[in-house]
């Protein structure tokens, strides 16, 4: 696993020179079993709550399942981590952490924390 930080707005340059435009600023940047996942961070105003991609050689395989929990219309996905056992946790706005399918981006609720 790497950890990058990009401060570029919503470009990531990949290997091999493909570039990849999420028209947003990456935040966090994990590598994950080969692919890149990266978290970017909404526009303040701005309501977008699926904002974890899976990226592969130049292509975005999936992007995060919005989380059906809470009140709030605003409730981006607000870190991303890996967990003791390699699975990839997505951390939300709503206090609710999801483990997250590397293969289709679909979570499920791993933690709690409100």
């Amino acid at each position: 696993m790497s950890e990058l930080d990009s401060g570029l707005r919503g470009i990531l340059s990949l290997v091999g020179g493909k570039v990849i435009d999420l028209s947003r600023s990456a935040a966090q940047c994990l590598e994950v079993q080969g692919l890149l996942i990266v978290r970017v961070e909404p526009d303040v105003g701005d309501t977008y709550n699926r904002n974890v991609f899976a990226l592969d050689r130049g292509k975005i395989l999936w992007q995060i399942e919005e989380s059906p929990h809470g009140t709030e219309k605003d409730k981006p996905f607000t870190s991303i981590s890996l967990g003791r056992d390699g699975e990839l946790i997505a951390g939300n706005w709503n206090g609710v952490d999801y483990s997250v399918d590397i293969s289709d981006g679909t979570i499920q609720v791993k933690n709690f924390k409100k």
